[in-house]
């Protein structure tokens, strides 16, 4: 299927498919018992951990001396098989608990086993201005001696990368926009395609070889502690594609921006599905730190990407952003261990999960990882203050808050789905910054905490509350944060923050309001009731109704019906402002004003 059809499919169907971004969950798999049995089930996790599950949650693994997929539980860290084949019984029936996993420590030794060699040939900064200029990625096709053919084209491929035209969801796109055009990856593919059929690099050995091994695959590979068979079965792969292609990339692509010695970034491309129950079957950043001697015209070749292209839901534009996200040094944004299931970020961040359409980085992000955003500007003076939409940047999309405790403080920024198809929604994002932590992957609830948390309704210290309704807005219902509203500003300690946000007012999609309060001040006495003196005359109406505030100029006025469609954002800044009517369907209306006074919400009758 084309990927980019693919990509509007599941935007029309569900407006927005989200799947945590390293991190996925319920990917549908089949497996295939020894006896022939089909198993229908699903597949979980991340580059650190992922596993198979039934619907109800109850995990399954490979038993290798058997080859039968049966239910697991948990032992002393690690999942290990039952007796009890999985669809054959009623997991709870025998006693088992659904969602057995790995234990956090042992999630946090695969993490560090994949993440120090991705650091230790990495400076904590580049030279120059980071993240800036150009950078040249490569793409390398590889399937192995099995594999069928590539399921989509060359074009395909080379266009989630590569299609710059205005409008179309690709990785140059997203970081061009992301950045504010600061930066630009152009990828480069080999072996080129053949009238549009991707000619990969064939490996000798079939995909099983590639898989744990088991009493019904004797040639998978066998993982110890102190044997690690997976890692070498894939650095020779990679290795070996490497030295294939090499000699087919041309000696002037600049494949080293930094001036590091290392290639800057391959991403390859595997024709096979993600194998629900395998470390290596699944797509990872790594880097190929068990050989020096791998050059591409005299640059050592290090960090890499591995994906699957033969899974609509993983192979895509947000997951191939992500994944180069952690190449430009962003880190995960949610948790890797949480028995809790708290969402510190959710859908407004590429980096904590994936939407079809991928997501901006927040300001924060941009800020100290992409360095596309010089300052984010302190507020220390009670006033009134202006935001443009995040995708406007790189000024005025953001302003930082101190709290009481010296190493936190606050963000605001302005997020709109208008622009970010991928977003729940349109309204102010608030969050809680801990500069001292990097990323959110490392939380544990008692030492290590997130270094990003959006305020949310329900959230508070000890519960997740709704992360998709984070935004604040008057169309939600919710214009001010402070010790008294739900969501109260909490630290990382549950010290309730005296920060005091309110009459927050997205108007249009162009800009968003919101004031100040600095401790001890007090609120202005003109803003306190902002109803006062405003008319809509006459109403009902028929044909026009006009707007009038004597006291103040009218900055805006929204009108929606009762389904909330807007149909009406104009900007006055006039005392009194016709509206036209004529043309409006017979009902009830909201009119929602925005003036110097504040916010107020009226309704007009239209007859007909």
């Amino acid at each position: 299927m084309n990927i980019r059809r693919f990509l509007s499919l599941i935007l029309l169907i569900f407006n927005v498919l989200y799947i945590s971004a390293a991190y996925v969950e319920n990917i549908p798999q089949t497996v295939v018992q020894p006896n022939g049995d089909t198993l229908h089930c699903f597949a979980s996790g991340d580059e650190y951990f992922h596993y198979l599950h039934d619907a109800d949650g109850y995990t399954i693994v490979q038993d290798p001396a058997t080859g039968y997929f049966v239910y697991a539980v948990e032992q002393e860290g690690r999942l290990q098989p039952t007796a009890y084949v999985a669809g054959r019984v009623a997991p709870a029936s025998v006693g088992l608990a659904p969602r057995a996993r790995i234990s956090a420590a042992e999630w946090q030794r695969r993490r560090a086993r994949m993440t120090a060699p991705v650091l230790a040939n990495h400076e904590p900064t580049r030279d120059g201005e980071p993240n800036h200029g150009n950078i040249n990625n490569l793409v390398i096709f590889i399937r192995f001696a099995d594999s069928g053919e590539f399921g989509p084209t060359f074009s395909e491929i080379d266009g989630m990368f590569n299609d710059s035209t205005p409008g179309t969801f690709s990785m140059i796109n997203y970081f061009r926009n992301v950045s504010y055009n600061q930066l630009d990856i152009r990828t480069y593919l080999y072996p080129q395609g053949n009238n549009d059929a991707i000619v990969a690099y064939e490996y000798g050995a079939p995909i099983n070889y590639f898989m744990p091994w088991s009493e019904t695959n004797p040639i998978g590979y066998v993982d110890t502690l102190e044997n690690d068979n997976r890692t070498t079965r894939e650095m020779w792969l990679l290795r070996c594609a490497v030295e294939a292609i090499a000699p087919l990339i041309p000696a002037d692509l600049n494949l080293d921006y930094n001036n590091d010695g290392l290639v800057d970034n391959i991403c390859f491309v595997v024709c096979s599905d993600v194998a629900g129950w395998s470390d290596l079957l699944w797509p990872h950043r790594w880097s190929l730190y068990l050989y020096d001697d791998v050059f591409i015209n005299g640059k050592r070749v290090y960090d890499f990407n591995f994906t699957m292209s033969e899974n609509d839901w993983y192979f895509g534009i947000s997951t191939l952003c992500h994944e180069m996200s952690h190449t430009l040094s962003a880190p995960d944004l949610y948790h890797y261990s949480d028995s809790y299931g708290y969402t510190p970020v959710g859908s407004w961040d590429l980096m904590a999960q994936n939407a079809a359409v991928p997501q901006q980085w927040g300001a924060w992000m941009k800020y100290r990882y992409g360095h596309w955003i010089d300052d984010i500007p302190t507020i220390t003076e009670s006033g009134k203050y202006t935001l443009l939409p995040l995708t406007a940047g790189p000024e005025q999309i953001a302003y930082q808050i101190p709290s009481e405790v010296p190493d936190e403080f606050f963000v605001i920024e302005f997020r709109d789905a208008f622009f970010e198809p991928g977003l729940p929604g349109r309204g102010a994002l608030v969050y809680r910054i801990a500069p001292t932590f990097s990323g959110n992957a490392g939380w544990n609830g008692e030492d290590v905490f997130d270094e990003v948390y959006i305020y949310r309704p329900g959230g508070t210290d000890s519960t997740d509350g709704n992360i998709n309704k984070a935004h604040f807005s008057h169309l939600q219902g919710r214009t001010a944060i402070n010790f008294s509203t739900n969501p109260k500003p909490f630290l990382t300690n549950g010290y309730i923050s005296s920060l005091n946000l309110y009459d927050i007012h997205p108007c249009g999609h162009d800009s968003l309001t919101f004031w100040y309060l600095r401790p001890g001040d007090t609120i202005p006495a003109e803003i306190q009731d902002p109803t006062l003196e405003v008319r809509l005359f006459p109403n009902p109406t028929v044909s026009q109704f006009t707007v009038q505030h004597p006291a103040a100029p009218i900055e805006c006025v929204e009108v929606f019906d009762l389904n909330g469609r807007r149909i009406l954002t104009e900007f006055p800044d006039n005392q009194n402002f016709i509206v036209n009517t004529s043309d409006w369907p017979a009902g009830m209306y909201v009119v929602r004003l925005r003036t110097k006074a504040g916010l107020s919400s009226h309704r007009i009758n239209v007859l007909r």
